[in-house]
């Protein structure tokens, strides 16, 4: 018999998933006239439309990078005399040789710079005790030199004609397509910029994204007009914490923390929803937050998949989908098995429906950093304020996060009012931030014993511990999805967390296991580096010959900023003891420890149990 409060919590979850499935949504570009002069040519439109229609790129980044040679409404004349509205667009040579006269070529608007501070010996890196791993440190110094753009003044000027948002300073930029700025990898970029000793490059990242709050009440994903609906992790609070951690410029934090506060309010009011529980985490309602862009239009950048994926569904279906897959973007995490409510098939997304354990550390990590910094600044208050908004929602991580069964925090799920409890690095998250009662090493403990010991969901196949792998951390144990953020792929940020916040633990198991995955990671990317003179934005984590990762939607891409933080990071934290020999010699151990392909067959008992849990989820489901 069911007590009254959990028939209450039923009751109110079905009106809740009642109301999700069956709300409309209008329609909602990505950019308009309220954040952009020329929307009509980069964010929606007849031009948008018929240049993806055509396929005149493999990249739809490729045109909505393109800078205009005239306005954009002397633009959109020619093109309406050209092809009149009321007729199809087939002429793909027409339309080529138009954008051939009236844009020009992608990034042409972007000018390369040498960082002023940079040197071709910063003293971290020098002090590296192997001499392989320290003239390999150097090498990836000398990149931020072929990362380095600013922007001509004269665009800040005439920026109707160009999908750069303007930004005053100097940046560096991911690499390849990635053109611009972006938002988390500036933070993992400035890791590296501190191991090389680039405080005035850093200031100016940071500056550069501050300017962007002060513009658009937020920081963006990067820096386009397209980009204008959504935003990234908050990892802008880190930064400026690692600033002044490095230099202790308080006049720099006077200056900004103004502008941290109101980034903090755009995530309090734009990005929370209310969660009510009852188990024995906790009872009640609690506020959390989710990625949840509000545009519902395909994503510029990616018109043509988007087009393409959605192709069978209905308007309000594709509405729903462009919505998951913008706000599965803004994650950072595009994409994933995470997302999908089958964890296969990328047209089952279902990202606003997931409260992502990541995020809610994050968030609470920018209220430990914001109590700092306000104490620094002499400001008691705030900083007592901030006190203890962390205190109180480091409970709402645990009623809502923590499995006590598992010992692991996990995503919640709001269609199912369940936790994903499938493996993700994302449950070591609160464990780089801190989001969790130090006393209790307990709990991080357990965090990494279910890391170490496998035996993840039986729809999985595999079941080897996260730690098994030659390469590093895989961004998951779900295969064969074909997604760049799952397995076999392991990426920089993500590995970094995992060895912080093993690293940050008083556990010396776990400080073990922080140095082995820096040692597989900092190896696997050392002989990729060897054998291509490229640092790459993911890598296989599987096998005995490291390669470059693989999957999603555009092919891996060279350069790469929060690669090169990363290393140099690691290899500023343990270079007094890393050895390169040392290192090959553990990914080797891995890979001949390594059972098989790293896939085990399941037990068939196992299989139809969970085929049988699916179909009474489906028979209880509310369509």
């Amino acid at each position: 018999m069911c007590s009254p409060r959990v028939l209450i919590f039923i009751f109110f979850h079905i009106l809740a998933a009642v109301f999700l499935i069956s709300a409309d949504l209008s329609e909602v570009h990505v950019c308009d006239a309220s954040n952009s002069n020329n929307s009509y040519i980069y964010c929606s439109g007849r031009l948008l439309d018929a240049v993806n229609n055509l396929s005149l790129f493999d990249d739809s980044k490729e045109f909505v990078d393109m800078p205009l040679v005239y306005s954009p409404n002397e633009t959109i004349m020619a093109f309406d005399q050209q092809f009149p509205p009321n007729e199809p667009i087939t002429d793909k040579a027409k339309l080529q040789t138009f954008l051939d006269d009236y844009f020009r070529p992608p990034g042409s608007e972007l000018q390369n710079c040498t960082p002023t501070d940079w040197i071709p010996y910063p003293p971290k890196l020098t002090a590296i005790v192997d001499p392989d791993l320290r003239a390999w440190a150097l090498e990836l110094n000398a990149i931020w030199k072929d990362l380095c753009r600013q922007i001509d003044t004269r665009i800040r000027d005439d920026h109707e004609k160009y999908s750069l948002i303007y930004v005053p300073e100097p940046f560096i930029v991911p690499g390849g397509r990635f053109r611009e700025f972006y938002y988390w990898d500036a933070y993992w970029i400035i890791k590296g910029l501190l191991a090389s000793n680039m405080t005035s490059t850093t200031r100016s990242m940071i500056t550069n994204l501050v300017n962007m709050v002060d513009r658009f009440g937020f920081v963006p994903n990067g820096g386009r007009v397209y980009y204008l609906q959504r935003s990234q992790p908050p990892l802008l609070a880190a930064m400026v914490y690692e600033y002044y951690e490095k230099t202790k410029d308080k006049d720099f934090i006077i200056k900004v923390l103004p502008t941290l506060l109101k980034e903090f309010n755009f995530w309090q009011t734009s990005r929370t929803v209310n969660v009510t529980l009852a188990n024995s985490n906790g009872n009640g309602t609690y506020t959390v937050y989710r990625y949840a862009t509000p545009s519902t239009v395909p994503r510029p950048e990616a018109y043509q998949q988007d087009k393409q994926n959605a192709q069978s569904m209905d308007e309000q279906q594709q509405r729903s989908f462009y919505q998951n897959m913008a706000s599965a973007a803004e994650s950072g995490w595009d994409f994933s098995s995470r997302w999908f409510a089958d964890k296969f098939t990328l047209q089952k997304i279902e990202t606003t429906q997931i409260i992502p354990i990541d995020l809610n550390a994050f968030m609470c990590w920018n209220m430990d950093i914001l109590q700092y910094l306000s104490e620094q600044m002499g400001d008691t208050e705030q900083s007592n304020n901030f006190l203890q908004l962390r205190a109180t929602f480091r409970l709402t991580l645990n009623a809502v996060f923590y499995n006590a069964t598992k010992g692991a925090w996990f995503d919640y799920n709001m269609r199912t009012g369940m936790q994903n409890v499938e493996f993700y690095p994302h449950m070591a998250v609160p464990l780089f931030t801190g989001c969790y009662q130090s006393l209790n090493q307990w709990k991080a403990i357990r965090v990494f014993q279910y890391m170490t010991d496998g035996h993840y969901p039986i729809h999985m196949d595999l079941d080897v511990g996260a730690f098994a792998y030659p390469g590093g951390v895989p961004t998951s144990l779900v295969n064969n999805t074909g997604e760049q953020w799952d397995f076999p792929n392991g990426w920089s940020p993500l590995n970094h967390m995992v060895i912080e916040g093993l690293r940050k633990s008083s556990n010396p198991d776990m400080q073990d296991q922080a140095f082995r995955i820096a040692e597989k990671w900092i190896q696997g990317n050392y002989r990729v580096f060897d054998a291509t003179k490229h640092m790459y934005e993911k890598y296989n984590v599987i096998g005995t010959v490291p390669e470059p990762g693989a999957g999603g939607e555009y092919e891996v891409q060279q350069g790469f900023g929060w690669t090169n933080g990363v290393i140099l990071d690691l290899l500023v934290t343990y270079g007094d003891r890393l050895r390169l020999s040392d290192a090959t010699s553990a990914a080797t151990t891995a890979a001949q420890s390594q059972p098989g392909s790293a896939a085990t067959t399941r037990p068939i008992c196992a299989l139809l149990v969970f085929s049988m849990t699916l179909l009474f989820r489906s028979y209880l489901c509310i369509r």
